[in-house]
């Protein structure tokens, strides 16, 4: 049976985790001897494991520029015009989910995680649900320190049973819902050559991302239909709009439950049901974490991810997408083929993992992945900073 009782706090309420910054870099305090070989040289910081020197020290440097930018006069007045916007933002948030119930999924971690911290904050009664009891008993924990009401039940969203067990029993426990948040997901990084005897790749991706969430959305719909009120957001990926390669299995799930979504949308819109897709970019989680490719690449942090939820839910959108993925629909629809060349050349220049390979992790990882010179890192690099957000 899934957990049903609220999930109690432990003794020393978790500190919230804020968004990760770079850390600044200490200048030296203390002078070097004199001595006739002068000043001992900088040892240079070593590149994550399976990154490029080339384009680890590309990424120390734009970490370094974005620092000082910060620290400017004026990106210190864009941080306080950035502050007075999210100041508003969360008083717009707070009226429009304050005493309604909101189910997150996903929510032991990364955006759910910060999804469920912002929605507690505003006034919401957070429904938490993730696989991992003691995760969830943790997020409950913060929030509750925070002031916040949260109720955590141990959920595997992939497992359709389970699912009707946690919708019956939400609906026993709190009555209905006012907003589903489908954030709960499966991320595969894998070409289409490598995956021909890996079929079940495409089982479990889908089975999680559409079956699972649509599943979802069958329970708890009925009552948001009979009392005309209710938000549904599925949180979706920017490679629906730019169908990067190696992404075959994800995007085509989350494909699926967009155009679910847009045709029952249409269905319940005199019924007051809102559908809401967030077509997501790159965010540094635990999700993209075995890729080690990606810690050279900029993404958002789950707080600035969440930001985007917190758009849907105040304004409640057919669609919250950046700039790039739009830019990426509208290649695909409007020039196919120069859009297939670009995405082609991505293919080139970004390897599978080792894993996708089904090569074994031990030894130089750089070099059985087929990473060329420094020309091809650098080409590697600045890819993806012109396409920034996503998954290469």
């Amino acid at each position: 049976m899934v957990t049903t009782k609220k999930a109690t706090a432990p003794t020393a309420p978790i500190p919230r985790r804020k968004a990760s910054t770079p850390a600044p870099v200490k200048p030296t305090t203390q002078s070097a001897p004199a001595s006739a070989k002068g000043p001992a040289p900088k040892r240079a910081r070593p590149a994550p494991e399976g990154v490029p020197a080339a384009v680890a020290k590309a990424a120390r440097t734009a970490k370094q520029v974005t620092r000082l930018i910060r620290q400017s006069p004026v990106g210190q007045a864009g941080t306080a015009a950035q502050a007075m916007v999210r100041a508003g933002k969360s008083s717009r948030l707070a009226q429009e989910v304050r005493d309604k119930v909101v189910v997150v999924t996903g929510a032991s971690s990364g955006i759910g995680e910060d999804c469920a911290l912002k929605l507690a904050a505003a006034g919401a009664t957070v429904i938490l649900a993730a696989r991992t009891p003691q995760k969830l008993a943790e997020t409950v924990a913060r929030i509750e320190a925070q002031g916040g009401h949260a109720f955590a039940y141990a959920c595997d969203i992939a497992d359709l049973a389970d699912c009707d067990r946690f919708c019956q029993t939400v609906l026993e426990n709190h009555g209905h819902v006012d907003i589903l948040i489908n954030n709960a997901g499966r991320s595969i990084r894998r070409s289409v050559k490598h995956s021909f005897d890996r079929f079940h790749d495409f089982e479990r991706t889908m089975q999680l991302n559409f079956f699972g969430a649509l599943r979802l959305i069958f329970g708890f719909a009925p009552t948001m239909l009979a009392r005309k009120q209710g938000h549904i957001i599925n949180i979706s990926s920017i490679g629906v709009l730019a169908s990067p390669p190696r992404f075959s299995a994800y995007v085509a799930s989350k494909a699926a439950l967009d155009a679910f979504s847009w045709c029952a949308a249409s269905e319940f819109a005199d019924s007051n049901v809102r559908f809401t897709t967030v077509n997501m970019p790159l965010v540094r989680t635990p999700m993209i974490a075995p890729t080690k490719l990606y810690d050279a690449f900029p993404a958002l942090s789950p707080d600035e991810a969440a930001e985007l939820v917190m758009k849907a839910v105040i304004e409640k959108p057919k669609r919250v997408a950046t700039g790039l993925g739009l830019v990426g629909a509208v290649a695909q629809a409007l020039t196919p083929g120069i859009s297939e060349f670009v995405l082609n050349q991505a293919f080139r220049l970004f390897p599978d993992s080792l894993a996708a390979q089904g090569v074994d992790s031990d030894g130089d990882g750089a070099e059985a992945q087929g990473l060329a010179g420094n020309p091809v890192e650098l080409a590697r690099k600045l890819f993806s900073q012109v396409f920034s957000g996503i998954h290469w």
